[in-house]
């Protein structure tokens, strides 16, 4: 998976996925060429998009009113 179709398929810019790269939480393997595009490792991607769905889900479920006693 090239780095735009990463960006894409995460609604994200190209920049903020050379930073997941540089961090480590997305796998790519380098270019051939120096002026190349890593290659993204797909499986990387889903999982990366797996964790943040379900962190967003989390912050959500803790922001209902539910969590707060009733008559307050």
């Amino acid at each position: 998976m090239t780095v735009e179709e990463a960006a894409k398929y995460l609604f994200v810019s190209r920049a903020h996925i050379h930073k997941l790269l540089a961090a480590g939480k997305l796998v790519g393997r380098l270019p051939e060429v120096p002026t190349g595009q890593p290659d993204i490792d797909v499986a990387s991607v889903e999982t990366y998009r797996t964790e943040m769905e379900a962190a967003q889900r989390a912050y959500l479920d803790s922001q209902t009113e539910d969590n707060d006693p009733l008559g307050l």
